[in-house]
């Protein structure tokens, strides 16, 4: 089993350095030039933005901002940030917000009462989940998120070293 006492269980992990990649490189060659990231005070949040200087160097991005934010943030935390991002000389190309399910609808309410949208907005984990769709309606429409199981990814788990199509494969074989 992947994972120890649930052997019905299993998953990929990918490299937190490389959970973004594609989504940066995408938007870059769509003409991006400048980012920020918005991540909660955790340890897998600050992981995957934590990529985002090496990312930015490597797709000719302007890295204009890191915020950290509390650990479960509200509106009180978010919404000066988005004001502050709203401003024209603040305004980046791509926000990435890595942050948990609560962060991303608080992000998405505080982005609405600015008055304001990035023009991309990429997402760690909420996208696609049902929860988040609730939460925010149509908000989520042309919002970008990361499939770490997509098999087109070519990135292996560190923990049981398959390939996303390895696990794609066994997935759809269950």
């Amino acid at each position: 089993p992947v994972f120890p006492g649930n052997p019905k269980i299993f998953g990929t992990f990918p490299p937190s350095k490389l959970y973004l990649a594609q989504a940066i490189e995408a938007l870059a060659k769509a003409g991006a030039k400048t980012a920020t990231s918005v991540f909660e005070s955790a340890s897998f949040t600050k992981g995957v933005c934590a990529a985002m200087p090496g990312l930015a160097d490597k797709f000719n991005l302007t890295l204009q901002d890191e915020i950290e934010v509390v650990s479960s943030p509200t509106s009180v935390d978010l919404d000066p940030v988005a004001r502050n991002l709203s401003m024209a000389e603040n305004d980046p190309d791509i926000v990435v917000a890595c942050v948990y399910d609560q962060g991303c609808a608080e992000w998405v309410a505080s982005m609405r009462k600015t008055g304001w949208s990035p023009r991309a907005q990429v997402f760690t984990v909420c996208i696609g989940m049902d929860k988040f769709q609730d939460a925010v309606g149509t908000d989520a429409m042309y919002m970008m998120g990361v499939s770490p199981w997509d098999p087109s990814l070519d990135m292996q788990d560190q923990v049981v070293g398959w390939s996303a199509m390895e696990f794609s494969e066994l997935f759809l074989a269950t």
